[in-house]
């Protein structure tokens, strides 16, 4: 190898340890004061590194919201139709996912604790919170076995209790999964007949 090829490969390297440093610190911060409340000069004195070091990484907040939710989202506790196998009922498949989605809110909860607040300023919020609320509702449908029981208002009422607004007034005198076990059972009941 070169020497010019291996400095590039050393530059690319510490480029990319750069990039993670400041995607942590940004993290952090975003757990502490939310991404509307974090500066990038905040980040830069946490990272180590210029202000303009972090514009060179991310010029704008919605491409930094964005690599932070991907960074937070890859450590997350999984929802998925995964939760949904090997259980015959609907009650089961229901109780199983809603035991999920409060694992993964309690997981999210010190970035969701504002983030949840900040989708109105930050699009890229709104698109992400969206497109996990679409998906779930379609993992809430699936969680019924018989189709016929799924209606519009019970995908409605049980997302409101699968949100972090109402994770966070179940768990305030409950653990995780004791907020998880009273939701599911009042999403079973919200089950039309």
């Amino acid at each position: 190898m070169s020497p010019r090829t291996y400095r590039k490969n050393r530059r690319a390297q510490q480029e990319l340890e750069m990039h993670e440093k400041i995607l942590k610190a940004a993290v952090q911060l975003h757990a502490e004061h939310g991404a509307t409340g974090t500066s990038f000069g905040m980040i830069a004195n946490l990272a180590g590194v210029s202000p303009q070091t972090v514009y060179n990484h991310f010029p704008n907040l919605g491409e930094l919201v964005t690599s932070c939710t991907q960074h937070v989202q890859k450590k997350a506790p999984v929802v998925d139709a995964s939760v949904l196998k090997d259980k015959a009922s609907s009650e089961e498949r229901l109780t199983d996912l809603t035991a999920a989605v409060y694992r993964q809110l309690d997981y999210l909860a010190p970035w969701l604790r504002l983030g949840h607040t900040e989708v109105e300023r930050v699009p890229e919020l709104a698109d992400l919170f969206q497109r996990q609320q679409a998906a779930l509702r379609a993992l809430l449908a699936q969680a019924v076995v018989e189709a016929d029981r799924v209606t519009p208002d019970f995908l409605d009422a049980a997302l409101t209790m699968l949100n972090y607004p109402a994770f966070a007034q179940f768990t305030q005198s409950r653990s995780t999964d004791e907020a998880a076990a009273l939701v599911a059972g009042y999403i079973i009941r919200l089950l039309p007949e």
